[in-house]
């Protein structure tokens, strides 16, 4: 717990004082490199190098310090490790992570910068991916129909298939239309989606540290309002906290019986109150079987799975999708109706043009394409 020194700055400490404070922050020092880097390449870091020190082990060779060499012929023989069905044991991308690992890791035992770049990696690595020339394996984009259809497809009005209904609509309209990552969707308390200062603006999403932001200046994006309640965000926020705030099981079961069961029969509430909720709960979290809502958030891998229950139920081949689909929707739809790539990369917070480059090369390749011009 944090206390609040009450000593004039100027006062000198006692040695056990000046010792313990010099401990804490040599300590903190000691994990600013730790604190620099993404918590998803961090949670592979020590993984990937343990993998890369046990084969040094197995060769009789040293792992320290990095040897560029030697590490271009580990790559080399990752690249032939195979499954039982023949299929290799590590794809291109997974390797090139493998050797970031590894030269994070030569940096911090220093070992120097630039492993991934010396020839002796490099050569390696492009090498694998020349031979492997393995597809990207891109999610499929789910559009504003999609989308529509994948709340029409939910059973709404009946308990307690109505209440989880209530947050996955949220969910799955929040992924799209702010583009969230599932890591993002998953932090979000009730005070980071808010009506925006001007009414007419719909809502506004605050978010916080992001894989693009790692120093968390943060971000603001806009959801406006719906011209159907089926896919106004305002609207399933609405609902959704109502849920949440119920105080007893009746209520919530008369909150979901006064549902319409089909979407397209429900009415604004966009312009409804929110029921006061302490800022700090947490905006999409778990529902049981029996319709109870849980306390703590939903997890990342939890919107991945609700969502592809959600495909599944509406028909859809689920593995051809994931959480990110949303994302790419979002884009793809964006761009399909005429939005320049700067007003995309508002929403989606990329920090090139690149990323939106390459969804509208898998999903929207006629924008701007000369084909259009053959008077087919």
């Amino acid at each position: 717990m944090n206390t609040v020194d009450e000593r004039p700055p100027t006062a000198t400490l006692t040695a056990n004082d000046a010792r313990v404070e010099l401990a804490a922050l040599a300590a903190e020092h000691a994990d600013l490199p730790q604190r620099t880097i993404a918590d998803n390449t961090r949670r592979y870091l020590q993984p990937d190098w343990n993998q890369y020190a046990t084969w040094c082990a197995r060769h009789s060779l040293d792992a320290l310090p990095v040897d560029p060499k030697l590490v271009g012929m580990y790559v080399l023989a990752e690249a032939k490790l195979t499954r039982a069905d023949g299929t290799p044991q590590f794809k291109a991308s997974s390797i090139g992570r493998h050797v970031a690992s590894i030269a994070w890791m030569a940096y911090q035992t220093g070992s120097g910068r630039g492993l991934g770049s010396h020839p002796d990696v490099a050569n390696a690595v492009k090498a694998v991916r020349r031979t492997r020339q393995e597809p990207r394996a891109a999610k499929h984009p789910l559009l504003l129909n999609d989308v529509t259809a994948l709340i029409n497809a939910m059973d709404h009005r009946r308990w307690p298939a109505g209440v989880i209904a209530a947050r996955d609509t949220l969910a799955i309209l929040l992924g799209f239309t702010a583009a969230l990552r599932r890591s993002e969707a998953a932090a979000l308390t009730t005070a980071q989606l808010h009506p925006a200062p001007v009414t007419a603006d719909g809502l506004q999403v605050r978010l916080g540290r992001s894989k693009t932001d790692q120093e968390g200046r943060g971000a603001v994006l806009g959801i406006p309002f719906g011209t159907a309640s089926v896919t106004c965000v305002p609207c399933a926020r609405i609902r959704w906290l109502h849920l949440i705030a119920a105080a007893t099981r009746p209520e919530a079961m008369e909150l979901t019986l006064v549902t319409p069961s089909n979407p397209a029969d429900w009415e604004h509430v966009c312009a409804d109150t929110a029921p006061p909720l302490d800022p700090s709960t947490p905006l999409l979290r778990p529902v049981d079987k029996f319709g109870r809502i849980g306390a703590d958030p939903i997890s990342g891998s939890g919107l991945n799975a609700l969502l592809k229950r959600r495909l599944g139920a509406a028909g859809y081949h689920p593995p051809n999708y994931g959480w990110h689909s949303l994302r790419a929707g979002m884009v793809t739809q964006a761009r399909r109706n005429g939005a320049s790539t700067r007003a995309v990369r508002r929403q989606t917070r990329h920090t090139s043009d690149a990323m939106v480059d390459v969804y509208d090369r898998d999903w929207n390749p006629l924008d701007g394409s000369a084909v259009l011009q053959l008077g087919l």
